[in-house]
């Protein structure tokens, strides 16, 4: 154990809830990219593979600031040495820092080792209290691991298996015999058909910025791009759009038409930003936070506060899709819903008393939430929206307060331009260069 570092246990642990943990991977480009989705955060946050390779952990605390050390087994080649990782978390501010391997191979660029640790952390947070102490500085239980089989050798592993081709001949003519058959079967649904000539499109799904500039666009004028494509944004496209996506994030075409777009939900966010922002862009191309208890919660509870604001409105709440915007074709919004066909919906699902401060405070709108629900009505050409913030405990309480906020023509502007700038400088040659 390093000198003025102490052993941890679960009484000295800090907490590390999980609105700490999604604030730092959104912020923090080496874990969220468009390329990938995030799958490799998904893997490596698994409770299956860190609570067994994490060990010997130690901390040290100073000026609010807890800086956690451990050690961590490799999943696959598990009697090799282990790596060191360190934690830093302001326990001030409720802020992770930065969480970072010092020894393997990934770890400048934010190795699963490191996601593995902050993960650990964070269930330890979410553990109830016990009146026995249980110390975390062991050894990982799985580099206790051994086995008799040291290894195997190739001419073993292939034996009995015939060459690999013999058992699959090559057929020329393959992906023919497959588009034909699908085509005499009227298959639709198939990803391979996105990517040849005999896919059929829907009038309404070129709307994708990647379709448009593949089939419409050569160059990389943005303005000469945006009046190219005006002509397609009519309002029964539009209107098609938003009724094809009303299931949102459990829609294919919801996230096709959000790619390379700004959506309400970002526009705080690219209205701040003057610089190139690694995570943000990564953000509007695509990439996905890690999926956490609050977003779950946020998702099932949604229903039941819709329930609770029709009440007050006497009126219903309709689902709504994507709208996007016919001026401005890279903005867009999806609303929590449409009531009366006068005001805009949104739902927000705090989960603890601080966190409800985020979105209501001495009974105003946030910043933030203010740009998202402004953007909204630009998009939904509305003028009205009903900003509904649950109670935080609202699974006891059923409460729901509703403020009605306006739409504010001069926020929009200064939003618009600040927008459009960030998107033509930063947005469009990302994707101009991805269809090369």
């Amino acid at each position: 154990m390093e000198q003025g570092y102490t052993k941890a246990d679960n009484r000295n642990l800090p907490q590390v809830d999980i609105f700490m943990v999604g604030s730092f991977f959104a912020s923090n480009s080496d874990f969220c990219s468009a390329e990938f989705r995030n799958v490799k955060t998904f893997v490596s946050a698994r409770r299956s593979y860190g609570d067994d390779a994490i060990g010997y952990v130690q901390l040290h605390r100073e000026a609010g600031m807890c800086t956690i050390k451990c050690k961590v087994c490799p999943e696959h080649k598990v009697r090799s040495k282990s790596y060191a990782a360190t934690m830093i978390v302001d326990e001030k501010e409720a802020k992770i820092i930065s969480v970072q391997c010092h020894d393997c191979a990934a770890s400048t660029g934010g190795c699963k080792h490191a996601v593995a640790f902050l993960l650990w952390v964070h269930r330890r947070s979410e553990e109830p209290s016990c009146t026995e102490i249980q110390c975390y500085w062991k050894k990982p239980k799985l580099a206790q691991v051994g086995t008799n089989l040291k290894y195997i050798t190739v001419k073993d592993l292939s034996a009995g298996k015939r060459p690999l081709s013999t058992q699959f001949p090559p057929q020329n003519n393959l992906l023919t015999q497959f588009l034909q058959a699908a085509a005499n079967q009227n298959v639709t649904n198939c990803e391979l058909l996105r990517y040849t000539s005999s896919s059929s499109i829907k009038e309404h799904e070129k709307l994708s910025l990647h379709y448009l500039i593949i089939e419409h666009f050569n160059n990389s004028d943005c303005d000469a791009f945006l009046d190219t494509i005006s002509k397609y944004f009519t309002k029964q496209n539009i209107a098609r759009i938003e009724e094809n996506t009303r299931d949102q994030c459990k829609n294919k075409l919801w996230h096709e038409m959000r790619y390379g777009r700004v959506t309400a939900s970002k526009a705080y966010e690219v209205s701040k930003c003057h610089t190139v922002d690694g995570t943000l862009t990564a953000m509007i191309m695509g990439a996905k936070t890690p999926d956490t208890k609050a977003m779950k919660r946020g998702r099932d509870l949604e229903s039941q506060v819709k329930v609770i604001v029709q009440e007050k409105l006497g009126k219903k709440v309709k689902e709504c899709g994507l709208y996007i915007s016919s001026k401005y074709p890279f903005i867009a919004g999806s609303p929590d819903g449409i009531c009366d066909k006068q005001y805009c919906i949104e739902i927000k699902c705090p989960t603890n008393e601080k966190s409800y401060q985020n979105y209501i405070k001495n009974n105003k709108v946030s910043e933030k939430c203010m740009t998202q629900i402004q953007i909204q009505m630009f998009v939904t050409n509305l003028k009205y929206c009903y900003f509904c913030v649950a109670d935080w405990n609202f699974e006891q309480t059923k409460n729901v307060e509703m403020l009605l906020v306006n739409y504010d023509e001069t926020l929009v502007i200064n939003y618009i331009s600040s927008i459009s700038q960030f998107w033509k400088k930063y947005i469009f040659p990302i994707l101009y260069e991805s269809t090369k």
